[in-house]
């Protein structure tokens, strides 16, 4: 008879030292087979959104596949699988909350940052924001240093690891864009 450490509980089988031997790909792949759509349903319930129920089933899977052992401390594999998925899809939910205040408050920053630089005052939140969101990644992160935080173009380029001429010219090129997408949108 086998001993209890020696076990995995994979679905309601039970598999050996000797089978566990083989691949720890080989159970995964297996649990994957038997659970994964049960939990993408479950999983899209709770977030509403194909791609987070992909990525919360996906997490549970590559933490097993980091840590095959917490498997054999689970008793109930089916409640331990949905129990994951479930703290998955909660934790998803929880950053697209924090994102979504972090977008409204750089939304908030963006419009009031640029309506000060013009004076018109013409410039409505979702036209900003959709702007910047167009911009490479390197011109939006020296314009929030640049705007929001204050910092110098030295104090952006010690930040980021560039010379203080790319992080003005990128901070230069930023602003042209923004304002060329909002003169467009305005005039649309």
């Amino acid at each position: 008879m086998e001993d209890v450490e020696t076990r995995v509980v994979i679905g309601v089988g039970v598999l050996s030292v000797q089978e566990r031997a083989g691949t720890q790909s080989t159970i995964l792949e297996r649990l994957y087979e038997q659970h994964a759509h049960a939990l993408y349903r479950f999983a899209l319930a709770l977030v509403g959104s194909a791609e987070d129920a992909e990525d919360a089933v996906q997490e549970v899977f590559v933490r097993i596949a980091r840590d095959p052992a917490r498997l054999e401390r689970v008793i109930e594999l089916r409640c331990y699988l949905f129990t994951a998925t479930r703290n998955a899809a909660y934790g998803i939910l929880r950053r697209r909350q924090r994102a979504g205040r972090l977008d409204d408050a750089l939304r908030t920053e963006l419009t009031g940052s640029l309506q000060a630089v013009d004076s018109g005052g013409s410039v409505d939140a979702a036209s900003v924001f959709r702007a910047f969101a167009q911009l490479p990644v390197d011109q939006r992160e020296v314009l929030v240093l640049k705007v929001f935080d204050g910092m110098t173009f030295k104090e952006i380029a010690g930040t980021l690891g560039v010379s203080q001429n790319t992080a003005a010219s990128r901070y230069r090129y930023g602003i042209a864009k923004l304002r060329r997408a909002l003169e467009v949108s305005e005039s649309g």
